[in-house]
């Protein structure tokens, strides 16, 4: 397909200076060409794919084009000035965001397991293999256990308007589902976002069949290689917080926020014990992010004063808040590994799913 599995112009075959109509007349191209039916393989055409969902799509293709303007060295310091991410640097909170502690182990591309470290250090440390050519696991001849359109599919799962949710909220989700995808998505090609996913695995009705998970939920969930991120947003009514470990303050009041080190925990036992059952004993890393909102919609409000360490990370601002979502996602050294066992595990946890 390209000389260059980075390259993503190339995959289309055409420059890096091609208009939006230019990019979209590729792409219809090569989709036919690479097409299993049409003589293609799986691999071409997820290529082509993936190609698309970048460079079609406005603020994702900028993000990578200024990727490819910078040296992989220099990449965190331009991005502090700009837009994007700044891998390695943390927001100057408490915690770690982190479940467990000592080693952990991953389930390599081969399907064994490996030791590493999980220490705070290393969680804020890019790995360097974020922007790395994809690995899928398993490969992308074998149609299940997810298939084509849904592996290449980077957001999965909507929210109800009724429910556990709740009308507000469930607005609320959306818009930030959106940040990320704009704000995370963009900036990492292998990371996946589920929204409104179920922390206990779903039951069974009388006939043995699955049915769709019910009980306690979180908003939203981003994997990427062997690492989940559960993220919530809150509307805070004042421009400053301050985080004491425990509870937030603002305008006079305080609020205990959720427990997202619990939550995660219960959906990586659910995970894991789902994984399992294929036969790939798979331990995941865990981070976890609150998001606040202020008046002004503004991206760098409200100011949160951290006063204190709690079990989690600190409630941040978006723009600060993304940031920490990047850094957790790109740190593992599987952060290219796509795999489509543990995706679909997340799909079955998902209560709305949308194809």
């Amino acid at each position: 397909m390209s000389s260059h599995p980075g390259d993503l112009y190339s995959v289309l075959g055409i420059g890096p200076d091609a208009d939006a109509q230019a990019v979209r007349a590729a792409y219809r191209k090569q989709a036919r060409r690479a097409h299993p039916d049409a003589g293609g393989t799986a691999e071409e055409f997820h290529e082509v794919q993936s190609a698309w969902e970048v460079l079609g799509d406005e603020s994702a293709r900028a993000a990578y084009d200024r990727r490819l303007r910078q040296p992989q060295r220099a990449e965190a310091d331009e991005d502090a000035q700009t837009d994007g991410p700044t891998y390695g640097r943390g927001p100057g909170f408490g915690g770690t965001g982190f479940g467990g502690s000592g080693a952990a182990f991953r389930t390599t591309a081969s399907g064994s397991t490996s030791a590493r470290s999980s220490s705070a250090d290393s969680a804020r440390t890019p790995s360097g293999t974020a922007h790395l050519a994809p690995v899928y696991i398993p490969d992308l001849s074998r149609p299940e256990p997810l298939s084509l359109p849904l592996t290449s599919q980077r957001t999965h799962g909507r929210f109800a308007s009724r429910g556990i949710f709740g009308g507000g909220r469930a607005r609320r989700a959306e818009r930030m589902g959106a940040l990320l995808e704009k704000h995370v998505l963009a900036e990492l090609p292998t990371a996946r976002l589920f929204n409104a996913v179920a922390l206990e695995p779903a039951g069974k009705d009388r006939r043995g069949a699955s049915r769709p998970p019910r009980g306690p939920a979180v908003d939203h969930v981003l994997v990427c290689g062997d690492t989940l991120v559960v993220v919530s947003s809150l509307e805070v009514p004042a421009a400053a917080a301050s985080w004491d470990g425990r509870r937030l303050h603002a305008a006079g009041r305080s609020l205990a926020l959720p427990d997202l080190t619990g939550e995660s925990r219960l959906l990586r036992a659910t995970l894991e014990a789902a994984m399992r059952e294929t036969g790939r004993e798979t331990s995941l890393n865990l981070g976890q992010q609150i998001v606040l909102h202020s008046p002004d919609g503004g991206m760098q409000s409200p100011v949160v004063e951290s006063r204190g360490t709690g079990a989690g990370r600190a409630p941040l601002a978006p723009a600060r808040a993304f940031r920490s979502i990047r850094e957790q996602l790109a740190a593992s050294a599987q952060a290219n590994v796509i795999d489509r066992h543990l995706l679909a595990a997340l799909r079955r946890q998902l209560q709305h799913p949308q194809e």
